[in-house]
């Protein structure tokens, strides 16, 4: 059922000077910006038309994994990695990145922050970090990205050994229909987790049967409206093979069923266009058409995470990665396979 037309995939490749490896990338209006390893971010103020690269100043060691674009002067950089290793940190701008701050840290413990979940409208937003204390800690970010609590979680799932969540694409956790999605890997199985509602302090496991080991399970999730979403995954180890397979929810995540069909490589994000599923890996992509039930490869590649801006997609990974396609040329790839 997987067509290769990888010959036909379009990506046009955008060159950046640096080396660094991206994994974070989110846009608002007609800003895009990127963050990855060396303390490195790139933005472009005119909807990728052009770049601009920065290291930002004492983060040349840490590895910024997501981020939030809270308006054209406002930005938040996530930082991921050991918090006794100084790696989670949140750097704020407020100056449209030209200058930056460490607006908050951990520096003891197990920390090690996964995601960023921003909400526009309201204008606050929540970061999800890996395991302690019998549960994932959650912090609100809020007044315009300037104030970082933690929430006071009453009630959450039994952890299982080893338990965590992949801060590969920053897109483990999805904030949606006032409620809050985490997926989870690295134990015997992977599972989806939902809080009861927007206060986010009370959680229970949705699914937990997929197997899973140290080094797969689900990395991210994506939504195409308040009740259908997916969860993708695999094993990061082996990037050619898929056992973890692909999750889909109808009715806002309380049941999930398996897409039976799907291309069999590590999958690092799911998004969602408007009109058709794409999926990421360090390896490939690929793109479902759900009226017909068809995929399309859309080529070897090295991405690590994509979104949707406009009409176009931006996709990041290794080695200075960045790339683009536009929707209508993903509309021709599906009518060529016809």
């Amino acid at each position: 059922m997987f067509v290769n037309l990888a010959s036909y995939a379009q990506w046009i490749n955008i060159p950046l000077k640096t080396q660094a490896s991206f994994r974070a990338i989110r846009s608002h209006k007609n800003l895009i910006w990127i963050g990855g390893t060396q303390g490195m971010v790139v933005h472009s103020n005119d909807g990728g038309a052009s770049w601009q690269e920065q290291q930002v100043s004492g983060a040349e060691k840490l590895d910024f994994r997501d981020l939030a674009v809270i308006d054209k002067q406002k930005i938040i950089l996530m930082s991921a990695g050991p918090a006794d290793k100084g790696g989670a940190k949140l750097y704020f701008s407020k100056d449209h990145g030209q200058s930056w701050s460490i607006m908050f840290e951990k520096k003891s413990g197990p920390y090690f922050f996964d995601a960023i979940a921003w909400n526009q409208k309201k204008q606050y937003g929540v970061m999800l970090s890996d395991p302690m204390n019998g549960q994932f800690p959650l912090f609100l970010i809020k007044i315009g990205g300037e104030k970082v609590e933690e929430i006071k979680i009453s009630s959450f799932p039994s952890l299982l050994p080893r338990e965590a969540a992949f801060a590969a694409s920053g897109s483990s956790l999805l904030w949606i229909n006032g409620k809050l999605n985490l997926v989870t890997g690295g134990s015997a199985h992977a599972r989806i987790l939902q809080s009861r509602d927007e206060t986010f302090t009370h959680f229970r496991a949705m699914h937990q049967n997929t197997p899973a080991d140290s080094s797969s399970g689900f990395f991210s999730i994506g939504a195409k409206n308040k009740k259908n979403y997916w969860v993708v995954g695999g094993n990061y180890l082996r990037l050619n093979e898929n056992k973890i397979g692909i999750l889909e929810s109808r009715d806002s995540g309380l049941t999930w069923e398996n897409v039976n069909d799907y291309p069999k490589f590590y999958m690092e994000k799911v998004l969602w266009t408007g009109k058709y599923w794409v999926v990421v890996g360090p390896s490939q992509s690929a793109a479902y058409n759900p009226k017909t039930k068809k995929w399309i490869s859309l080529g070897e590649t090295h991405f690590h995470n994509i979104i949707l801006h406009k009409k176009h997609l931006f996709a990041v990974g290794s080695k200075g990665t960045l790339a683009k396609m536009t929707l209508t040329e993903l509309d021709r790839l599906f009518l060529s396979k016809k």
